[in-house]
Formats: structure tokens, C-alpha cells, sequence
């Protein structure tokens, strides 16, 4: 057998084995898919619909909101669930919609923004009766299925108060 016949030969048998390999196609969404989809139902469930019942199962028990205004005093779950349930007491029809999201492995960076009506008490402010959009930006951590963590930067108080305590209505926070 001369040499180019034993090329073909080798050629052949390497083709016909890597026809013959499994092919190791995943069957479902890929992690980055998932932990966006995770991601969206924490903001969609908890902060836009107030449904603390169901978003309880998508937030882990050892999970931390830490806002950078006030990072040394981070939430837990518990806490977490108080504040979006406060949320929607203050601001009726409140929705948070996602402007942009980008995942790197476990770490998704969401771009927000947040809009309602003040028809609750907000701290010791009395309801205002108008409408108030507010943005942030968060980065959650997601572990098998969970959101572990969520670092967020949002307009301070100071943004959506003018210096009379009256919500602003000037473009930028009113719709």
C-alpha cells in the first residue's frame, strides 16, 4: 500500500468516527437563557406584580439585596419581600420594565425603569395622587434557578422628591 492510499484510509476512519461520535447538543435553554428568564421573573413577579407568593420560589433563602446608597445595611429575603409589598401599597399600578439586560455566566446587569402612582403613604410622605417614573440599575446573581443576590444603584430619594417633599412632575420623573 503506498503512502497516499494510507492517507485516505487514515482520512477516512477519522471522518467516519467523528460521524459516529455523540453529539452533545443541549436539549433545553443554555444557562445564560435561564438565568435571564430567572432574572425576568424576579422583576416581573416581585417588583411589577407584588406577587410575593410566587416570587418567594425564585429568590434563595440565603439571598441579599444590598442598595450602594446604603450598602452596610443590606435585605435579606425576608425584607426584600416587605419592601416590594411596601412598594405596592405606596404606588398603585407600579411597573418596572426591563430596558436592557446583559448576562455574563451567573451575572446578569439589567438596566430598569420604574413608573406608578403615588396613592400610598411613601415613608412619612402623604399620597401625592400623581405619577412618578424612577430608573436603576441591578445586578443580580443567579445559582441553580435563584437569584442569590441583587446589588442595585437607583435615583435617590432626593430624585424623585423636590425640596418641598412633593413627588416631581418635571419630565424626566413624571409621565
Amino acid at each position: 500500500m503506498n503512502r497516499q492510499t494510507s492517507l485516505r484510509l487514515a482520512l477516512a476512519a477519522t471522518l467516519m468516527m467523528l460521524a459516529m461520535a455523540p453529539m452533545h447538543a443541549s436539549a433545553g435553554p443554555s444557562t445564560a437563557e435561564s438565568n435571564l428568564a430567572v432574572a425576568t421573573h424576579y422583576f416581573s413577579d416581585l417588583w411589577s406584580n407584588g406577587d410575593v407568593d410566587s416570587s418567594d420560589a425564585i429568590i434563595a433563602d440565603g439571598f441579599q439585596r444590598v442598595d450602594r446608597s446604603n450598602p452596610e445595611q443590606p435585605l435579606g429575603k425576608a425584607g426584600t419581600l416587605f419592601l416590594a409589598d411596601y412598594l405596592h401599597s405606596a404606588f398603585s399600578n407600579v411597573t418596572f420594565t426591563i430596558d436592557e439586560a446583559i448576562v455574563d455566566g451567573d451575572t446578569i446587569a439589567i438596566s430598569w425603569q420604574a413608573s406608578g402612582t403615588n396613592d400610598g403613604t411613601y415613608g412619612y410622605l402623604p399620597a401625592t395622587h400623581k405619577a412618578v417614573t424612577w430608573t436603576g440599575m441591578s445586578f443580580l446573581t443567579v445559582q441553580d434557578g435563584s437569584v442569590m443576590q441583587e446589588v442595585t444603584n437607583l435615583e435617590n430619594l432626593s430624585a424623585l422628591l423636590g425640596d418641598t417633599g412633593e413627588l416631581r412632575l418635571s419630565p424626566s420623573y413624571a409621565q
